[in-house]
């Protein structure tokens, strides 16, 4: 999927992506044998078939990984990150693959229309996948990044 960097007014941090899960479109969990998700940049406004070279040359990065059966609940839709992502707008378009190697067991989310291909599905099994012009719901949670400036306001504010 890919996010444009104009939807950023800041550096942030993020820490973990929070779903909007569709109505009837999932159970209470979902158990997934493995489960990964890559960030990095994106130089293009959307995305080609071949996940890969969406990806900015050295800016791919694993953020979470379950190597083992992990557990995804309805109560807490969100995906907490091993390692957070420091996002810099002006690198690039925020890109990210959201996979599950053995292509088993699924959630579904609300989604929208979009200008171009910003998402891209395929199974493993597949050298390209099929483009879709529609985004997923989904929140991106984290820190935004203030101007130093902001934290010395702040601290005189308290003292």
């Amino acid at each position: 999927m890919i996010v444009s960097a104009d939807l950023f007014s800041e550096t942030m941090t993020i820490n973990s992506i929070t779903f909007f899960l569709a109505p009837g479109g999932f159970h209470d969990e979902v158990t997934f044998d493995e489960y990964y998700v890559d960030m990095g940049y994106c130089s293009s406004e959307y995305l080609g078939a071949n996940y890969d070279d969406n990806y900015i040359n050295g800016w791919k990065y694993r953020v979470f990984e379950r190597t083992s059966p992990f557990t995804f609940y309805a109560s807490d839709p969100t995906i907490y990150f091993d390692t957070p992502f420091f996002y810099i707008p002006a690198n690039g378009n925020l890109v990210f693959e959201i996979g599950w190697p053995n292509g088993e067991d699924e959630f579904y989310t609300f989604s929208s229309v979009s200008a171009g291909v910003s998402c891209v599905y395929g199974n493993y099994s597949w050298e390209t996948g099929d483009q879709y012009m529609e985004t997923p719901h989904l929140m991106i949670n984290g820190a935004w990044a203030l101007e130093q400036i902001t934290f010395a306001g702040i601290k005189a504010s308290f003292q």
